[in-house]
């Protein structure tokens, strides 16, 4: 074997190396994460079912809202870990409030999965009493991710939140300003954090399409920071989208493509959060 065939191997075998060490030490970095990925894979297996067989018992729509609902659901999980850290009894007690939502998503799993049975086999007087159970269940779902997002929202309003502690200056008080904020982003190829306040919240490398809501401090100028480690693959960056209050669409606010002389950017966004019902 000839020396420049050995160098390359012996590099091939470092970077395998490197990035299996990396993988394994991800979840330690950025546990936080590794939580909403795992609460987020959770959820998803039981919407996965709702999706295939509830369509006929709950409607396209109200399935769509359970998505949106368990995607800021598993988010609220992240910020509590954000703020509280991974371990201790506060932290334990919000892991509780998630684990009754995924408890009531199962439920509805369940039932429409025994509806479509029941559909399938023909017995409509049980399919109707199936279909009614699994509406209750749904309201119930409803109930609970607003529990939580309110158990959430107490946290991060608490004078020893640590986001603030961490973030050193508060941010600016407002009154009026956007009800939700979205963002798209495409690392392709690079790592891509995003920080609120000067917290990191998010860590990726692949395309994210999330709502940073339970992220922002409701009646505050809330600051962004958006950070590539090198150019993406594809020239793609990040996009913010919001929604006024009293509107349903959201509205193009930033947009950042990241260059070799530009790998970062901040972007202040005054958010009201949705209002109180």
């Amino acid at each position: 074997m000839s020396r420049t065939i050995k160098t390359v191997s012996l590099a091939v075998v470092a970077l395998v190396v490197v990035y299996l060490g990396y993988q394994l030490l991800e979840p330690w970095l950025y546990p936080c994460e590794g939580i909403f990925q795992q609460s987020s894979v959770t959820l998803g297996t039981k919407l996965d079912v709702i999706k295939t067989k509830g369509e006929f018992a709950i409607g396209r729509q109200k399935i769509q809202d359970l998505t949106e609902r368990s995607q800021e659901t598993a988010l609220n999980l992240k910020a509590c870990c954000i703020v509280l850290g991974k371990a201790g009894g506060d932290f334990l007690r919000c892991k509780e409030g998630f684990d009754k939502y995924d408890a009531e998503i199962k439920k509805v799993a369940t039932v429409v999965t025994e509806a479509e049975a029941a559909r399938q086999e023909g017995k409509t007087a049980v399919v109707d009493e199936k279909v009614a159970e699994a509406n209750e269940n749904v309201k119930a779902v409803e109930a609970s991710a607003e529990q939580f997002g309110k158990q959430v929202a107490q946290i991060k309003e608490k004078p020893s939140d640590k986001r603030g502690a961490q973030a050193g200056a508060q941010p600016t008080p407002v009154t009026a300003g956007y009800e939700s904020v979205h963002m798209d982003a495409w690392p392709d190829g690079s790592r891509f954090r995003v920080k609120v306040n000067g917290v990191l919240v998010g860590v990726y490398d692949q395309s994210v399409s999330i709502y940073l809501d339970p992220f922002l401090k409701p009646g505050s100028v809330n600051a962004l920071t958006f950070t590539f480690d090198r150019v993406p693959k594809g020239g793609y960056g990040v996009i913010l989208k919001v929604r006024v209050l009293g509107s349903q669409g959201l509205v193009e606010v930033f947009k950042f493509t990241p260059s070799a002389q530009k790998l970062e950017d901040t972007f202040e966004v005054p958010f009201v959060g949705a209002k109180k019902q």
